[in-house]
């Protein structure tokens, strides 16, 4: 009969244990956020230049506020969170700025311009 000690047993338990402990994923960097803002010329609306604003992030944590503010020549009338609308000044380039802000408080601002003009691009 073949003795076997408690301590190569013991040895034993804990090497098969640890063989079938699943590993837990390294948790991966959290990435910068990226903020873009896209405007264009949308024709003429109540006598005047229409223009509109897309924003896109990525990036960061969690969920996004967008923030907008209308720079020269500009006045937003329509907020829709990651998109603005409103009138500019023909003929003069229009500017809205844009912070985004994720759900740990990182922000990043940008400024979106566009030549205001009677065409809708």
């Amino acid at each position: 009969m073949v003795k076997i000690s408690r301590r190569i047993v013991g040895l034993l338990v804990a090497t098969c244990a640890l063989a079938f402990t699943p590993l837990a994923p390294a948790a991966a960097a959290p990435q910068s956020l990226t903020v873009g803002v896209s405007c264009y010329s949308n024709g003429i609306q109540h006598n005047r230049g229409a223009f509109a604003c897309d924003a896109y992030a990525s990036g960061g944590t969690g969920l996004y506020s967008y923030t907008w503010s209308a720079g020269p020549n500009a006045d937003i009338m329509q907020n829709a969170g990651s998109s603005v609308y409103g009138g500019c000044t023909l003929g003069r380039t229009g500017r809205v700025n844009l912070v985004v802000t994720d759900s740990n408080g990182a922000s990043v601002a940008v400024v979106g311009s566009w030549y205001c003009s009677s065409d809708a691009s």
